[in-house]
């Protein structure tokens, strides 16, 4: 197996791993009892959203400094090719 596609097949890991515990925690931990076993393995539901918002901003931010990146460093590609004409 090549090293692309065991990265893959980890990324693809994580997302059903992360998929899965997120849907238990939001669709099932509410209607399990409160002193239950299970509920030391989840954050209180409250992060349930703040997560979730808190990682779409982060991305958002990242998005837009490469999008800005890309941008300055195209200006900076046209201004040099001005000049050396």
């Amino acid at each position: 197996m090549s090293f692309d596609k065991l990265i893959g097949l980890g990324m693809l890991g994580v997302a059903a791993f992360v998929f899965i515990y997120y849907t238990a925690w939001v669709f099932v931990l509410p209607f399990i009892d409160e002193d239950n076993y299970l509920n030391q393995f989840f954050l209180p539901r409250d992060y349930a959203i703040k997560l979730p918002l808190l990682l779409l901003l982060i991305a958002g931010v990242g998005v837009g400094v490469f999008v800005g990146k890309v941008l300055v460093k195209n200006q900076q590609k046209q201004k040099s090719k001005k000049k050396s004409q």
